[in-house]
């Protein structure tokens, strides 16, 4: 099953949406998720000892430097 779908916006014939799991996600929403996944990587992997947080933002920096997702090999970050 796919979680996210992309329909036709209202602002304009290129405006998109994106759902997750058929419901709208908002700039609040995706805040929410970076916010919790900081304080997540700082629990499971405590500065300064290990990057914490500093490791997620670098990620997020790279997707939007690249528009692209990066590798999870340079992360480290697939799923167990």
């Amino acid at each position: 099953m796919n979680k996210f779908k992309f329909i036709q916006g209202r602002k304009s014939p290129e405006d998109r949406i994106m759902l997750y799991n058929n419901v709208a996600v908002s700039f609040e929403d995706v805040a929410k998720m970076c916010i919790f996944f900081m304080k997540n990587e700082d629990i499971l992997y405590p500065p300064p000892t290990f990057k914490g947080a500093e490791l997620f933002k670098e990620y997020i920096k790279e997707v939007l430097n690249t528009r692209k997702i990066p590798s999870n090999l340079k992360y480290k970050i697939a799923k167990n």
